[in-house]
């Protein structure tokens, strides 16, 4: 992945968390995977587990928007037992490709706008329902930041506090700022988080050293 760079965080609300993130990367493409077990249904770490371990295995199969929603579709009858949420966007130096079910969000920030990459998805059913409705983009290659995140995050950030978080902190230091972003006075949270944030490699000036 010479030409992006990512850093992530979790952190669970109760004992264990639920939610998993992975970026698996080759070359000059990397997919960034968040899942979300559902937690009133039952088995959501494992279903959760279940979406990255899918994902992990065919992504090097795919090359289009629609083979990621064929995969999803694929994973909503394959997953058992538990539900969860899926967000995958596919980077390459070409463009991305974006696929999601439930309330996990994507978000690209750019000078202070905010394009969700997931506005069009479809919250229920989940994968691992058997009824699950998976959509996918297609969308120009990442310029900006981008930020995968579940419900435990973006249910409680509010907008304007997440372009200003992104614009204030250092690259590395977002997903963690992130979670505390949405932090409750206790030092609790409202839900289980997980956060990646990814972004094209800035520029690095070269010097020409001349003998004299």
């Amino acid at each position: 992945m010479p030409h992006l760079e990512t850093t992530s965080a979790t952190e669970a609300y109760r004992q264990r968390c639920e939610d998993r993130l992975a970026v698996f990367a080759t070359g000059e493409r990397a997919v960034i995977v968040v899942a979300d077990g559902a937690g009133g249904v039952g088995a959501g770490e494992l279903a959760a587990e279940a979406v990255v371990r899918e994902v992990e295995a065919h992504y090097a199969e795919i090359n289009t928007a629609d083979g990621w929603t064929e995969l999803l579709r694929q994973i909503d009858c394959r997953v058992g037992p538990g539900e969860s949420t899926a967000v995958v966007v596919d980077i390459r130096p070409y463009g991305m490709a974006v696929a999601s079910v439930g309330d996990s969000q994507a978000w690209i920030i750019a000078d202070g706008a905010i394009d969700d990459l997931t506005r069009d998805q479809q919250r229920k059913p989940l994968l691992g329902s058997g009824q699950a409705a998976p959509v996918a983009r297609m969308h120009p290659p990442l310029a900006g930041l981008l930020l995968v995140a579940t419900d435990g995050f973006f249910n409680y950030a509010k907008a304007e506090e997440v372009t200003r978080l992104v614009t204030n902190t250092d690259f590395y230091s977002t997903p963690r700022k992130c979670i505390e972003l949405v932090r409750l006075p206790s030092g609790e949270l409202w839900d289980d988080i997980a956060v990646v944030v990814a972004r094209v490699k800035p520029a690095t000036n070269t010097r020409q050293r001349y003998a004299i």
